[in-house]
């Protein structure tokens, strides 16, 4: 019996319930109340659904107060370079052991989809308390957010354990297999449907998602099985319908730092308030500069793109942490890092005026992770890849993005395959979307070797597309569960 208690509780802590197999709250921000009296008055789902955000609160999906912030996911694709952080996965080697991101993608993503899953199965309890309308909106937003966290599972590790209710002793997931990738994704989609017509057609405001929020993850579901046709239809009546409430915001660098609020761009973020709620972006990115970019992100704008600028420091530009020279150059520099041995540091998401950041300096800039920029450049390739490339309307939708106020780069008269991917690349620079397009693209096997990492001019070593299962997961399920290759 002992033997099997140890086995429920370990596997369930891949769920997010790491100390009670009986009680789910335990581990919840509801931690002083127990099931017995909760669930009970329209405050208590608020507080239950408050819970299933909070699982976007951490390292690997938004950021901490002392800690690295997810931005720094960028070094796993050919646009960033690490010192100290990911390092393992840089150098190449990287094995069921190896930890950090490879571990904590695999927990967070299954805490957040416990906290779902916790809501889901209790929602009922209130349900008369609502209209249907409401009660839908709530358990819309709830299956959004598991949806969300399964795809990072799916990109991540494939074949993954497909819960869909609280874990409980008893319940046999000792034993549980690992689910069929088919099988998660046609779940994922069924909850983003049930999203996409419950969540309100509304601009993204409070940090709840909204029906766009839905659109843009099946969109990227749908993707990443080169669903194009699906992807085209659906992004292209979301955007053209004319009851679509984004638009390109009229100030590129806003988005990420100092125009967020009710920002028209933005589609779904991970929301911060300081003094009481922060992070240390600006310390991690800003000063100490764990995460910089590479020679080849830089390789990639054409000339004249002002992109670069609100992207990126470079050598001579104005940086508020050299108090000699006034530049970003190492004569004089007073932030907690060394210049980065490409000459660049990310300037995107930065405060530009604070000054060698620290703990104490509050950052709460939204982590933003969907916006109306990436659903067009989605609609344009997918309306290219399903052989409608010729479409003015898809067309439009990319030149849409490159002449949006405070960029204006000259309009591409036609679309090609690398016009689009490149596109993408430059826009979306630094916002974790790179990797998942090499995934997705399979092409990352041909130029993550391409990005030189350290000065002494070491290449960048690719593992594969998928990352092995947690060494600890796997201890957990002996022979129930067979390892990823290469690592099985």
């Amino acid at each position: 019996m002992k033997k099997h208690i140890f086995l429920c509780a370990s596997l369930i802590a891949l769920a997010g319930c790491m100390v009670s197999c009986e009680d789910f709250l335990e581990k919840q921000p509801l931690d002083s109340v127990s099931t017995s009296n909760f669930w009970q008055t329209k405050k208590d789902a608020d507080k239950a659904l408050t819970a299933v955000y909070s699982s976007f609160r951490n390292g690997t999906f938004s950021a901490v107060p002392a800690g690295g912030p997810c931005t720094e996911q960028e070094v796993l694709s050919d646009n960033a370079v690490s010192r100290g952080a990911h390092s393992a996965i840089q150098q190449g080697g990287i094995n069921a052991s190896t930890g950090g991101l490879l571990t904590d993608m695999w927990t967070n993503s299954y805490k957040g989809i416990a906290a779902a899953n916790y809501y889901l199965d209790n929602c009922d309890k209130v349900r008369d308390l609502y209209t249907e309308e409401e009660f839908n909106k709530m358990k819309a937003e709830a299956l959004f957010v598991r949806a969300f966290f399964y795809n990072e599972l799916v990109v991540h590790y494939g074949d993954v354990p497909l819960m869909l209710h609280m874990a409980t002793v008893g319940d046999g997931f000792e034993s549980m297999p690992r689910t069929p990738r088919a099988e998660v994704v046609a779940q994922m989609l069924e909850d983003v449907d049930f999203a996409i017509q419950w969540l309100p057609n509304i601009a993204y405001t409070d940090g709840h998602a909204v029906q766009g929020s839905a659109i843009v993850l099946k969109c990227r579901i749908l993707l990443n099985d080169s669903k194009y046709s699906e992807v085209a239809t659906l992004a292209g009546n979301y955007i053209h319908s004319g009851n679509c409430p984004f638009s390109l915001a009229d100030d590129y660098a806003g988005i990420f730092f100092g125009k967020q609020i009710n920002n028209p761009e933005i589609m779904f973020s991970i929301q911060f308030t300081a003094p009481d709620d922060f992070h240390a972006l600006d310390q991690m990115v800003g000063s100490r500069m764990t995460v910089f970019p590479s020679y080849n992100l830089r390789a990639a704008y054409e000339e004249g793109d002002p992109r670069i600028k609100m992207t990126m420091y470079e050598t001579g530009d104005s940086w508020v942490n050299n108090d000699k020279t006034g530049k970003f150059e190492e004569d004089g520099n007073r932030a907690e890092g060394t210049i980065p041995f490409t000459g660049m540091a990310f300037k995107k998401y930065v405060d530009p005026n604070a000054f060698r950041a620290s703990a104490s300096t509050l950052s709460d800039q939204h982590i933003v992770k969907m916006r109306f920029a990436d659903l067009l450049l989605m609609y344009a390739e997918a309306m290219f890849e399903s052989g409608r490339g010729d479409d003015p309307l898809a067309l439009k939708a990319l030149n849409d993005v490159r002449q949006r106020p405070g960029v204006e780069m000259p309009a591409k008269t036609a679309l090609t395959r690398e016009i689009i991917r490149n596109e993408r690349r430059v826009e979306l620079a630094y916002e974790g979307i790179r990797y998942y397009d090499l995934i997705r693209w399979d092409i990352a096997k041909d130029v993550i070797p391409t990005v030189q990492y350290d000065v002494s001019g070491r290449m960048r070593v690719f593992d594969g597309n998928l990352w092995p299962i947690p060494q600890s997961q796997m201890d957990i399920m002996g022979d129930i569960w067979t390892q990823n290759a290469p690592w099985n």
